[in-house]
């Protein structure tokens, strides 16, 4: 079979020329144009599929040039040879020419199908990805993006938070991760960005307590601030900051685990505090946890009238605190608590979380005990067969730990530190 009979001559002497009918001229390996009555020229494509002859349109001449419809030519070859139909890959090569996918689309693909069921902070993702790259890339082409583009969004925000650079741009990949498999196409050597490129830092690895070595002062000096502070810490919010820091504190809980508290969690007839998979860390990712990956805390006698109270004021609003502040907010406030109480080395919420931890061991708690009040996979072979709620001794631990807190509020001293066997509530 000849091949590449047409030549441009060829083709202009046709172009606009009237017909007495309609012709077709084969240029070869499928490629032909067609040329109507009143002189207009097009490209076809022939191919066979199941015995059936289906011609292609690929596009007009000159618009589309005797070389271009050549390389379209050997496209559509090169997909039969792969199996495909040329009429529906070239469909979907138009609309991703026509309408590319967006950055933001693509992120927002991650968010929607990955993040809403696996990660907790999905919500935040979302913030971040928001503040940080869609206000400059997000209506941008995904696949016309280069590195150069990306560090850009970066390297002004990081100046100020490079703790935060490095979350966003660790989030940014593996989102990108998630849109390669679907076939979206981007730079791949996005992925190879660095913090140093962006200008990000990772948060220092610090192992922070109010209470070590047997010295509880500063968790005292804690608990007396919050005892005796007011309104003058803070107007009416700072009874949101009150009830937050106590129920962390006598419950070792994470802090997203309070803020997103609804009032429906917490049984007074049975006394206990229901943590849903949802706002757990871990319990998406946890088919090992009793329950489905929920986090069940009982709560001790000397705390439900509070609680009780608690609830009941804020029956309105449905969560237990009143209202639902962002994970950022509260983060803000935590980090600058040890300041206010004079600490010299600073700490976070999350520090009084590891000092519920540390303080529960001093006081005799057996540590998968305080694991488990914690809401912490028990790992290995016991993680796997031990389901136990551990409810029974999870009640005397947080009524122990309620009972030495109460110490420390009344500012008694030489605490005669009581194992947990010699308690009165064992």
């Amino acid at each position: 079979m000849a091949v590449d009979k047409l030549t441009d001559k060829t083709l202009k002497s046709y172009l606009g020329k009237q017909q007495e009918k309609q012709l077709t001229v084969a240029d070869g390996l499928g490629l032909s144009v067609r040329i109507s009555p009143a002189g207009g020229l097009s490209w076809l494509f022939r191919y066979r599929i199941d015995q059936k002859v289906i011609w292609l349109t690929l596009g007009n001449y000159p618009d589309l040039s005797l070389k271009a419809a050549r390389a379209e030519r050997d496209k559509c070859r090169t997909w039969l040879a792969e199996g495909k139909d040329p009429k529906y890959q070239l469909q979907i090569v138009k609309a991703e020419t026509l309408k590319p996918v967006t950055v933001r689309e693509a992120l927002e693909f991650w968010l929607d199908n990955y993040a809403e069921t696996k990660r907790v902070n999905a919500a935040t993702h979302r913030q971040q990805f928001e503040r940080w790259l869609l206000p400059k890339l997000g209506e941008l082409p995904l696949d016309q993006l280069e590195k150069h583009h990306w560090i850009d969004c970066f390297t002004e925000r990081a100046k100020r938070y490079p703790v935060a650079a490095g979350y966003v741009l660790q989030n940014l990949k593996q989102a990108l991760k998630t849109c390669a498999r679907r076939g979206y196409k981007f730079d791949r050597s996005i992925l190879e960005l660095e913090l140093e490129d962006i200008g990000g830092s990772r948060q220092a690895k610090r192992s922070r307590r109010l209470v070590a070595d047997g010295d509880w002062s500063e968790l005292m000096e804690l608990v007396q601030w919050i005892d005796k502070s007011g309104s003058d810490h803070g107007g009416y919010h700072w009874y949101y900051w009150r009830n937050l820091l106590l129920i962390i504190l006598h419950f070792g809980c994470r802090t997203q685990e309070i803020r997103l508290s609804k009032i429906d969690e917490w049984d007074f007839t049975k006394n206990l505090w229901t943590v849903p998979v949802e706002h757990n860390k871990t319990g998406k990712r946890d088919k090992n946890k009793g329950l489905d990956g929920v986090i069940i805390r009982p709560i001790p006698e000397s705390l439900r009238p509070w609680l009780l109270e608690l609830a009941q004021q804020n029956q309105k609003s449905g969560y237990m605190l009143g209202e639902v502040k962002s994970s950022e907010q509260v983060s803000l406030y935590g980090s600058g608590l040890y300041k206010k109480l004079g600490h010299k080395e600073p700490w976070t919420l999350h520090d009084i979380r590891r000092t519920v931890a540390t303080g529960l061991s001093d006081l005799g708690i057996a540590p998968h005990i305080v694991e488990s009040v914690l809401g912490h996979t028990v790992g290995g072979v016991a993680g796997i067969y031990n389901r136990s709620q551990y409810l029974p001794e999870k009640l005397n631990a947080l009524t122990v730990w309620s009972d030495r807190l109460e110490l420390l509020k009344n500012d008694i001293k030489n605490i005669s530190f009581i194992s947990a066997k010699q308690n009165n509530h064992m």
